[in-house]
């Protein structure tokens, strides 16, 4: 490279680094005035309020397949058919509304 082309790339890395440390951080060897503390903290608090809302989110959805009736004879014929657990049959025939054909269609 040319005595041109590098002071290019040194002007381009200067304004780049300007233009992080006008939003508050990076590019330089301070810390741009943010509290890397309460970022962090901040950061799990909100980790934390998604993993609460997903299993609100999955205790809702049980509740809602719980609901769903069933007949244990249905139960009964994929356990046979499938060879799976009882709970895992029950389990499938909510998700399908109670419809055996369409729980035993969906191991297929």
């Amino acid at each position: 490279m040319g005595d041109d082309d590098e002071e290019v790339v040194d002007n381009t890395a200067k304004a780049n680094r300007a233009d992080m440390n006008k939003l508050g951080g990076g590019g330089g060897d301070d810390d741009g005035g943010v509290d890397s503390d309460a970022a962090k903290k901040r950061a799990l608090e909100m980790a934390n309020d998604d993993l609460k809302k997903e299993k609100e989110a999955e205790a809702a959805r049980l509740k809602e397949l719980m609901a769903v009736k069933i007949s244990q004879e249905d139960v009964a014929t994929i356990v046979g058919e499938i060879e799976v657990e009882k709970k895992a049959a029950e389990m499938r025939l909510r998700e399908h509304g109670g419809d055996v054909v369409a729980a035993l269609k969906s191991y297929v």
